[in-house]
């Protein structure tokens, strides 16, 4: 019923592009760069592929990464790049306003 109705099921992994990221804004591999890989691996816990794109949830997750292990990237939390991967800093940080989100509440 939700692929008549035009939801799109196809989702494309945010670890490639995390990777990409990662050697973008030259941040450690070893520390920033394996924490945020983990993170992108528990986002399918969550409903975040369903509500965010790619870009977003690789961007989230390497900000967050550097954020927790205190080695803050300035260019990804100032939001320089988001243009060339279609995101916005509200939804990197969850903001995002879906009409139909409210029928997604419980209360």
């Amino acid at each position: 019923m939700l692929e008549a109705s035009g939801f799109d099921f196809r989702n494309r992994y945010p670890q490639k592009l995390l990777l990409k990221l990662a050697k973008m804004y030259e941040v450690d591999r070893e520390t920033v760069g394996k924490t945020a890989y983990n993170m992108s691996l528990d986002l399918y816990r969550t409903f975040a592929p369903l509500k965010q794109t790619t870009p977003t949830m690789a961007i989230a997750c390497l900000e967050l990464s550097g954020r927790v292990l205190e080695s803050h990237i300035e260019d990804l939390e100032v939001g320089k790049g988001y243009k060339k991967w279609k995101t916005t800093r509200a939804e990197v940080m969850g903001r995002r306003n879906i009409p139909d989100d409210n029928c997604l509440s419980l209360g």
